[in-house]
């Protein structure tokens, strides 16, 4: 499967570098999106020199700030960047005790997680109907099927991020919209 534009939230590093490397030979566009800039740069040299005529934008964006996210959705329809795929990798994960867990820190979580990831299912969705078809990996864990003590937050999380992607796929299926 070939993709015009490829969209990867997390892409700094970890499984959303991994996910540039693999996407890179098989797209036109991919669009690195996460909060470390310099590595983006490097990964997005990286894969220019690898992919000849491969078109690596890179967005800076903390996708725990409401702000940062509308700037990136902005940014993307300004740029006419249109994803035909949307990896959304980004995540954040904590260990301890609920009861003591720092309240930033579990908003922070709840941010990327789930607000930053639906929105951006949200923006792109209309599009890839209009265009008859496209993609979306939403990351979750194993967690997301498990009550676990001392990851009780990112364990939701993950539940939120399995549910609505199960959900999701079969409204938009009869549109040619996969969703993994």
């Amino acid at each position: 499967m070939r993709f015009d534009t490829a969209l990867i939230t997390g892409a700094s590093s970890g499984i959303g570098e991994e996910f540039g490397h693999q996407l890179a030979p098989l797209c036109r566009r991919l669009v690195l999106v996460a909060r470390r800039r310099s590595r983006m740069l490097d990964l997005a040299r990286n894969l220019r020199g690898a992919y000849p005529g491969l078109d690596v934008h890179v967005f800076e964006a903390d996708l725990a700030d409401d702000q940062s996210l509308e700037a990136l959705v902005s940014g993307l329809a300004m740029q006419g960047l249109v994803p035909d795929l949307l990896v959304n990798n980004a995540g954040l994960g904590d260990y301890g005790e609920f009861a003591t867990a720092r309240w930033d820190r579990i908003e922070e979580m709840l941010r990327v997680n789930i607000r930053a990831l639906t929105r951006l299912c949200h923006s792109v969705v209309p599009a890839m109907k209009e265009l008859g078809g496209g993609s979306i990996i939403n990351v979750s864990s194993l967690a997301s099927i498990l009550p676990m003590p001392d990851f009780a937050v990112y364990a939701a999380t993950k539940a939120y991020v399995t549910s609505f992607s199960e959900a999701l796929r079969l409204e938009v299926k009869g549109h040619g919209i996969r969703v993994l």
